[in-house]
């Protein structure tokens, strides 16, 4: 009796592998289970979103001589980025010119920030959603200037982008406020 259950033992589970084999070898091979390692599939790590919008810069430490903000419209694009998910984005923002008549008089030509890109940005999701962003010091290269700053700001759960950088390219001895609005 122990030799016939040992014998229907082994023989149920003879089978039972080679239905798994043949389950998983038809997996592999109709591509609906499981996709193949070169299919692009797509992840929040990698996702990109471009925001259109304008930058408002001033300089605070002449303010009452400027003719107010000098603005200038770009595009900004955060890397590593999803409006549900905290983590650490790559902003990236395009070249602009500071080019307030004051400045120009004074410097004897416009001010040229560079591009810049800002590196490991804490973006925290709020739960009701959007989120907030924040580099407390970066210390960059923005075209020719050695550029430190900081930057922090918002987006909400519709999508829209606004921060402020508060800046010194270069050696400058003031600060300048660039603030992105949509």
């Amino acid at each position: 009796m122990r030799e016939r259950f040992a014998r229907f033992f082994g023989q149920c589970a003879a089978m039972a592998c080679m239905v798994l084999a043949c389950t998983m070898l038809s997996c592999t091979q109709d591509n609906v289970h499981m996709p193949e390692a070169d299919v692009d599939v797509p992840t929040w790590e990698t996702y990109a979103q471009d925001f259109s919008g304008e930058f408002h810069t001033t300089v605070p430490l002449v303010q009452e001589h400027l003719q107010g903000p000098v603005v200038t419209q770009t595009t900004v694009r955060i890397e590593n980025f999803h409006i549900e998910h905290s983590g650490y984005v790559r902003i990236l923002t395009k070249a602009f010119n500071v080019d307030d008549p004051f400045v120009v008089g004074i410097l004897g030509k416009s001010i040229e920030i560079g591009n810049m890109t800002l590196e490991d940005v804490e973006y925290a999701a709020f739960p009701s959603g959007g989120g907030y962003f924040n580099k407390v010091d970066f210390d960059i290269q923005a075209g020719i200037y050695r550029t430190r700053g900081s930057l922090e700001g918002t987006i909400t759960k519709d999508g829209t982008l606004s921060f402020v950088m508060t800046y010194k390219p270069g050696t400058m001895p003031f600060e300048i406020v660039t603030e992105f609005r949509q």
